[in-house]
């Protein structure tokens, strides 16, 4: 490589942790957009979903509008509506589309799943300690769920 040639750099792949504590689970995600850390979130939140409630997959899209003051409040609005879909509709979205502003306005476009029983281990995701913030990489945040 010559010293005038840029370097190209790819961002790093999308991601997420669950911590677990006694009362809560702690959801750190990351990624490049904020797009990709909403689709990352709703597949952490999949994770803690059993196998065993899970029956089909179901047809179509479901269509979904959070909007929000800021992209913390969005983050953690789509985390309970997934909250509320597995409890009342016992549906489990798997496969997200993202679109919108910077987090005030989104508008998601989802699949899922069936359950077939309503999954409450998580009664909601709060606002306490919640961040998104710009890492090295992309996106960095975090968002407690109480169970």
């Amino acid at each position: 490589m010559s010293e005038t040639s840029e370097r190209i750099e790819t961002p790093a792949p999308a991601g997420h942790e669950l911590v677990d504590h006694t009362s809560e689970v702690t959801m750190r995600i990351h990624a490049p957009t904020f797009s990709a850390l909403v689709a990352e979130a709703t597949s952490g939140f999949a994770e803690l979903v059993p196998e065993a409630l899970r029956g089909e997959a179901s047809e179509g899209w479901r269509d979904f509008r959070i909007q929000a003051s800021d992209r913390v409040a969005a983050l953690v609005e789509w985390l309970n509506e997934i909250v509320y879909l597995c409890e009342a509709d016992q549906w489990l979205p798997t496969r997200v589309d993202v679109t919108g502003g910077g987090g005030d306005d989104l508008r998601i476009r989802a699949r899922g799943v069936a359950l077939n029983a309503p999954f409450v281990l998580v009664k909601a995701a709060t606002l306490h300690g919640a961040f998104v913030r710009q890492g090295t990489d992309g996106l960095e945040a975090e968002v407690t769920l109480d169970v």
